[in-house]
């Protein structure tokens, strides 16, 4: 329900990039490009603006398969093209923000919220390997990027605390669809 609704309030941009003969792989693809200036800004510690690529990296996240539905264009290639470019421009993300964190604690923190992030998509895949559907849990990306954009914005102080949500999600996520995988 919630998809729908979201779907309509995004129709107005999906018709612009519709009427603009825009590639759905091309909105993937530029995603990289916010995921490095995302980079650049948590790097330098500028988490605000660093918002603001996140943003933008989550509306063409959904742009981009909403385009390729309207445009009856949805394929294995796209699909796979954005799975790799998800994992890229989450590294990128997490990169800076490794770097930007001089503190040891930190550091870890950063990592080990990659880490889980980055495993709550594997167990996905792997799942879907072998022939399964794994989409439970509620740390998936939207939910991850949601805190990360919340937390640059108006919490950039907290920011940490806001990895450590994440960390805890992701992992509970990833533990959740390993147990619902399992049990098969």
């Amino acid at each position: 329900m919630r998809k729908v609704r979201f779907r309509r309030i995004l129709q107005p941009i999906t018709n612009l990039l519709l009427h603009l003969n825009l590639s759905p792989n091309l909105l993937t693809l530029l995603s990289l490009l916010f995921a490095l200036f995302a980079f650049y800004l948590f790097r330098r510690g500028y988490f605000r603006l660093g918002g603001i690529p996140l943003i933008i990296i989550s509306l063409l996240d959904t742009l981009d398969g909403e385009l390729a539905r309207q445009k009856n264009v949805v394929s294995a290639k796209g699909a796979f093209l954005d799975s790799v470019v998800d994992r890229f421009t989450e590294f990128f993300i997490f990169f800076g923000l490794f770097l930007y964190y001089s503190e040891e604690k930190l550091k870890i923190l950063v990592f080990l919220t990659f880490a889980t992030s980055f495993s709550v998509s594997y167990v996905r895949a792997r799942a879907e390997g072998i022939g399964r559907s794994c989409r439970i849990g509620l740390f998936e990306r939207p939910v991850r990027f949601f805190f990360l954009i919340i937390a640059a914005l108006f919490f950039p102080h907290y920011f940490p605390h806001f990895l450590l949500i994440i960390f805890l999600g992701a992992l509970f996520t990833t533990f959740q669809r390993i147990i619902y995988i399992w049990r098969g």
